[in-house]
């Protein structure tokens, strides 16, 4: 009887021995199967809430990019003659238009007129965009076009720059120095008011802030006098929901700026091969053309 125990217990420690033997095989089988779906524009992977993002001034600075050459506005001023931030800097902006501008309820000028902005109105900054602002007049909200509008130090037209940090964002210093005290974080593909450019940091305002940014993740652009088309987002699957990705660059290795769900709208700016240009609450990148849908 003693044997027969002893010959049971070294029959089931042989089949312990071989299944644990056998289980990162099996994991690695179960990785692998969920992994296997095609990762398309309609599903990004979602970082966790509390993964830190590389600070930008760590990372390399970014590659070229296939966006309309910028428009260099601003000469580069030696360091001692940029200017200290305004303290009493507001999220403003000023008709400037003769004859003043309509406040559309929409980013687009078909869409309902709120209300006429005499030239000189003073209006609330929402949010800095190009082709569109998104602006506030008293108890109205809509969208204005930045071409018509002046920004700081009573310059008639905006100078504007668009954040390109490899990082995914950018640190607003209250000096011009990476370790100096952080006034806000602004995240690439956003566009902010370039008042002063330096060769190392530059002067800008951001949501009525001032603060200093690191020249080379900055992208000075012309403001647009085309409007673009609003245009709808939409799934190539109509039977669930899309988060369409907002990229770079026009490619799918591109740095992802914002998802878009399906159903909101975008302001198209330009296709070409298959990607289109747009502007979507104050970012500015590329999205695949097939999740486009232009309104009947």
């Amino acid at each position: 009887m003693t044997r027969f125990c002893r010959l049971t217990a070294l029959l089931l420690s042989l089949a312990l021995l071989v299944t644990l033997s056998a289980m990162p095989a099996l994991a690695e089988d179960a990785a692998v199967t969920e992994q296997s779906p095609a990762v398309t524009e309609e599903q990004p992977a979602e970082p966790r809430p509390d993964e830190p993002v590389p600070a930008a001034e760590e990372s390399p600075a970014p590659g070229p990019s296939a966006s309309p050459a910028p428009a260099a506005t601003l000469p580069i001023l030696p360091r001692d003659q940029i200017p200290q931030p305004n303290a009493d800097a507001k999220a403003e902006a000023v008709v400037t238009e003769p004859g003043g501008v309509a406040l559309f309820e929409l980013p687009a000028s078909e869409s309902a007129v709120l209300s006429q902005l005499p030239e000189g109105s003073v209006l609330g900054l929402v949010i800095l965009g190009n082709p569109w602002s998104k602006v506030k007049h008293g108890e109205l909200t809509g969208y204005a076009p930045t071409y018509a509008l002046s920004f700081g130090y009573g310059s008639p037209q905006p100078v504007i720059a668009l954040v390109a940090a490899p990082g995914g964002k950018l640190t607003l210093r209250a000096e011009m120095a990476t370790r100096s005290k952080a006034l806000a974080s602004i995240r690439s593909g956003r566009a902010v008011l370039l008042m002063a450019r330096g060769e190392t940091f530059s002067l800008v305002r951001h949501e009525g802030r001032e603060g200093y940014l690191l020249t080379q993740y900055l992208r000075e652009v012309a403001v647009g006098r085309d409007m673009g088309l609003l245009t709808g987002v939409v799934s190539i699957e109509p039977s669930r929901e899309a988060n369409v990705r907002l990229r770079a660059e026009p490619s799918r290795k591109g740095a992802v700026y914002t998802t878009v769900k399906s159903g909101q709208s975008v302001v198209v700016l330009d296709i070409q091969d298959g990607w289109a240009r747009i502007e979507y609450e104050g970012y500015h990148g590329y999205m695949m053309a097939e999740y486009l849908k232009r309104f009947d």
